[in-house]
């Protein structure tokens, strides 16, 4: 198997050239990852390598803060045709916003204790080599979500394992027939829905991974969801 980089502004494709017809097809998606990456303001300039093997993009390389490794991640799903993506990325921060896990752990503790939307009570923080480890229960998505965004932006943190369960303080009624006039206002009326208490499943096929993640958040946002079993095929 043979190998060939394209490079620019610092950052490379990798391109592993297999055999017959499945060369074009990895060739072309890893092609369509790094244009992504080049409209991406976060991505500009950075050291990062794609590689794309079975659907699966590979991530690796580095970059000076979280978000920017989040950001490579989110526009990778954005590629139509690629069906998973696992992130390689390193964090490493430049000296002048180098911290130790104490000071990290402080900080995050201050920013979850100063969100409108985290219930600081119920969240707790630990640091451990710059990887910010959310756990705890909160009674809605959004809630679980903001936890996890302002803590991504703190200088120091290299990762961010979001371990906080959602448990719904209200159990509606017909919480599958919620979910499904919610996925109709998202065109997604292909996707089948099944209720297993407050778990939400989701069967069928989607264009890519970004469509999932929008199907996913229009089912979060429905009062109730208290956890969603994505079995959704990516691909045509």
């Amino acid at each position: 198997m043979e190998t060939e980089t394209v490079s620019s502004g610092g950052s490379s494709i990798e391109l592993w050239l297999a055999d017959a017809d499945d060369r074009g097809t990895q060739s072309e998606l890893q092609r369509r990852v790094w244009e992504e990456f080049e409209w991406e303001a976060l991505l500009q300039n950075v050291g990062l390598r794609v590689h794309v093997a079975n659907y699966v993009a590979v991530l690796s390389g580095t970059v000076a803060h979280y978000p920017a490794k989040a950001a490579a991640e989110r526009v990778a799903r954005q590629v139509e045709g690629i069906r998973g993506v696992e992130n390689r990325i390193q964090v490493r921060p430049p000296a002048a916003h180098a911290q130790n896990d104490a000071d990290v752990a402080v900080a995050a503790a201050r920013v979850l204790e100063w969100s409108a939307l985290v219930p600081q009570e119920r969240v707790s923080v630990s640091v451990e080599a710059g990887v910010v480890t959310l756990c705890g229960e909160v009674s809605r998505e959004c809630e679980r979500a903001a936890a996890e965004d302002v803590v991504s932006c703190l200088a120091g943190v290299t990762d961010v394992q979001n371990q906080i369960a959602v448990r719904p303080a209200e159990h509606p009624e017909h919480l599958g027939d919620r979910v499904k006039d919610a996925l109709r206002h998202e065109r997604a009326r292909h996707i089948t829905v099944e209720t297993r208490g407050d778990t939400i499943v989701l069967l069928g096929r989607v264009r890519s991974l970004a469509q999932r993640d929008e199907l996913e958040h229009a089912v979060w946002a429905v009062p109730g969801v208290g956890a969603i079993q994505d079995e959704l095929e990516v691909g045509r």
